[in-house]
């Protein structure tokens, strides 16, 4: 089914030292939280005091533009001003649509807003909200790629997104008074009101006119900086924003050119997945991929090319006689669900990242930089389905890696080799690359002496099968291990004698020879008739199309919504982003250890496996409700609070010390070979696969090849999008069953046999099926 990225073939048999793999094994885990990060308030939502291992780990944008739509945490500074007072901003990508993006483009003005007299009254039953009846409110108004943010400055009131497809006039507006008040107030164009037309007042290119915007519809979030489901407001309202220190001229003519591009998608075609997987109600929320959004990105690409060209500031340079190596290359930094556009130049010494930042800003110019000394290991990594990305581990507690994307292979692979050869030159030693295969040697290798435990290797492996804790699509995966969680009820005193969990018992486990989707056999049955009756199906239509082959699973085990649904107590803006502003049902959020364990074994939509941090005692907190998030409550009444745990867990930190103790146990070091085979190995895809009863939708087995090979840009787009939605299976690293870890490896010949023989990247190989 899959095609893997090719990459120029370089053998390499060299074991790395010890010392070097630990260093740079130890670099692949996000830094643990300290407790002073931990001491959050549960009585609310706000999303200033709260930080948490996920949030640290990624990379802090504090690039340039201080209008950057990055982190919560960033700061603006009024266009027009003397003063360098910086206001925190509570601005951030996070909340526009999923796939928007900010243009950098802000400015200072001072909004009102009323209802319209041409409202109909169709409310959605929560009354007049204050963003319908602002007087004279300061603030930042900013153009996005589908929408106009207006953010306040008094953080008790919501930010105010207004997406284009609600907007039912857009226009410059005569202001013949110092009251922002619209009460018996005139607007140019109001003969075009019904039309969903644009229009300019003749004086609108004068400093001090004002932006008139009617909307049917908009949204309201995070007012008093709470993190929480955003307020959609379906009333016909009409907002003024007065510039105070420039033309808005060059906003209308911008919003205009944004505005004509959404006007004809109100119908847009939906991304979705075959009729035969379209009753898997749990898979991953797609998201609708609007006709003419290449018209889109074309306007995107023109007004952002001049900040995106602009030259590298090389009195950035930590180092007077610094010299690049390279020239400007376009690229992005990547964390989950965001990236911040740029460019990079690489010196004998540092990799610099100069972000996109907005003309005038007092920041202008600043860059991120990440000295050679302080690398401790990279790895190819993917973008989307372009195999274009770069990871590079840092010995930094505070970042503990970058994820860049380039513009194509070929650059990636120039700044690797670069870097690889600077970093030789000053150490003496190759720079370790996880997705090269004399790593996957040397981990293997240590795994079986002992120097390595399973968590460190399992780590090691979704490394080096493409995986990364920037990129939901392709999050780490780790196997339920236990098959016994029995809660207890959330009031119990735990403090008081609970069930011991015997890790000598073989029934305590998951049979790790099968896949989740199989455990049940009386569930499996149903997956069976339905494969055996698309077999059929494609006999007879004689379909050559990889999307229509036949499957057992119609979801994936891995999945930027499953990882969402796992880490919604500490990442709730992702899961609000991916879920239109709201988090789900109650009964369908993670809430039971137990019940979710349950849902994995009997919900015939339901087969997805865990994430690293159920086997860190230190990431606790995604088992904790710190943020006080209001989730809702279960059909039983029960609130969803912190997650219930199994009654032999004394607390959510005991609970991950004894899944983590599974994992290390006897019993699963025995068995863990035959996961990895599942996952990483023979039995991941193909026949393998089916022989294992370990079949999924074709669509997470696509690669780059398979993206190429689709030759119009709009069905490659899509096809991109439902296969990074719906879930991608790793990369395969080994050819041929796993070794046991107490199994002599030398009846394989060498570790080099376990490893796939043609190969397509530096360490591995996608079988040729």
């Amino acid at each position: 089914f899959l095609r893997g990225p090719r990459a120029e073939r370089r053998k390499s048999t060299t074991i790395m030292p010890t010392t070097m793999m630990k260093e740079a094994i130890q670099a692949l885990y996000p830094p643990r939280p300290t407790a002073s990060r931990r001491r959050v308030r549960r009585s609310g939502s706000s999303s200033s005091s709260y930080g948490s291992f996920h949030e640290n780990s990624l990379p802090q944008f504090g690039g340039p533009d201080a209008t950057a739509s990055t982190r919560s945490s960033s700061s603006y500074t009024s266009h027009g001003t003397s003063s360098k007072r910086k206001v925190k901003s509570r601005f951030s990508e996070m909340l526009l649509e999923h796939g928007e993006k900010d243009l950098h483009q802000d400015w200072a003005v001072c909004a009102s807003s009323s209802v319209s007299s041409g409202n109909n009254g169709n409310g959605n039953g929560i009354g007049i909200s204050g963003s319908c009846q602002m007087k004279q409110m300061e603030g930042r108004l900013r153009i996005c790629s589908r929408s106009i943010v207006f953010e306040p400055r008094q953080t008790s009131r919501g930010i105010i997104r207004i997406p284009f497809r609600h907007v039912s006039f857009l226009g410059g507006g005569n202001n013949n008074s110092n009251s922002m008040d619209l009460a018996g107030g005139s607007i140019d164009g109001d003969a075009t009101f019904n039309n969903r037309t644009n229009s300019l007042g003749n004086n609108n290119t004068q400093q001090g006119m004002a932006v008139v915007i009617r909307c049917e519809r908009h949204v309201v979030m995070k007012a008093n900086h709470v993190v929480g489901p955003y307020e959609h407001i379906q009333t016909l309202v009409e907002f003024r924003f007065h510039f105070l220190h420039s033309s808005p001229a060059s906003m209308i003519s911008l919003a205009n050119r944004l505005f004509d591009v959404e006007s004809p998608s109100k119908k847009s075609s939906s991304v979705s997945f075959a009729p035969s997987v379209a009753f898997d109600t749990s898979a991953p929320l797609i998201i609708p991929l609007p006709s003419n959004s290449n018209s889109r990105d074309a306007i995107i690409e023109q007004i952002m090319k001049p900040t995106m060209n602009r030259p590298f500031d090389t009195t950035n340079f930590l180092h007077v006689q610094e010299q690049p190596l390279t020239p400007n290359m376009r690229c992005s930094i990547k964390i989950p669900l965001l990236e911040e556009k740029g460019c990079a130049i690489l010196t004998e010494s540092a990799l610099y990242f100069q972000p996109v930042v907005v003309s005038g800003s007092i920041d202008h110019g600043k860059a991120q930089v990440w000295s050679m000394d302080d690398m401790r290991a990279i790895a190819r990594r993917y973008d989307g389905m372009k195999d274009r990305g770069l990871e590079i581990y840092m010995a930094k507690p505070k970042q503990h890696s970058i994820l860049l994307t380039f513009e194509s292979t070929m650059v990636r692979e120039r700044v690797i080799r670069l870097i690889s050869q600077q970093i030789s030159a000053i150490k003496s030693l190759p720079l370790p690359c996880y997705t090269d295969r004399s790593f996957v040697e040397s981990a293997l290798e240590l795994w079986q002496a002992g120097e390595l435990d399973n968590f460190e290797y399992l780590l090691c492996l979704n490394s080096a099968a493409g995986r990364s804790f920037h990129d939901l699509s392709r999050y780490p995966v780790f196997p339920w291990v236990l098959a016994s969680y029995g809660e207890s009820n959330e009031d119990d005193d735990r403090d008081e004698l609970s069930p011991m969990l015997d890790l000598t018992d073989p029934n305590v486990f998951r049979d790790l020879a099968k896949p989740i989707g199989a455990l049940n056999n009386e569930r499996y049955e149903d997956f069976r008739k339905r494969y055996e009756s698309m077999v059929q199906q494609e006999k007879s239509h004689a379909s050559h199309h990889n999307q229509d082959a036949p499957f057992m699973y119609g979801t994936h085990y891995s999945a930027p919504g499953y990882v969402l649904f796992y880490l919604l107590r500490v990442m709730p803006e992702h899961m609000l982003c991916l879920q239109n502003g709201k988090f789900d049902v109650p009964d369908r959020l993670f809430h039971s250890i137990n019940a979710t364990y349950k849902s994995v074994l009997t919900n015939p939509a339901d087969v997805k496996e865990l994430i690293p941090e159920f086997y860190d005692h230190d990431c606790f907190d995604f088992l904790i409700n710190s943020m006080g998030l209001q989730l809702g409550n279960l059909q039983t009444g029960q609130r969803v609070n912190d997650a219930l745990l199994p009654s032999w867990a004394k607390s959510a930190k005991h609970f991950l010390r004894q899944n983590r103790a599974a994992l290390e146990s006897d019993h699963c070091t025995k068995n863990l070979n035959k996961w990895i085979d599942l996952i990483f190995g023979v039995k991941s895809r193909g026949t393998g696969a089916k022989d294992s009863k370990n079949l999924f939708h074709p669509m997470s087995y696509i690669g780059p090849e398979d993206l190429e090979a689709i030759h119009d840009p709009e069905d490659r787009a899509r096809a991109e999008l439902q296969a990074t939605e719906f879930g991608i299976t790793p990369d395969q690293l080994f050819c041929i069953k796993h070794p046991g870890k107490r199994e002599n490896i030398g009846s394989w010949g060498d570790a080099d046999a376990l490893l796939t023989r043609d190969l397509l990247r530096e360490s591995y190989v996608l079988l040729q099926l």
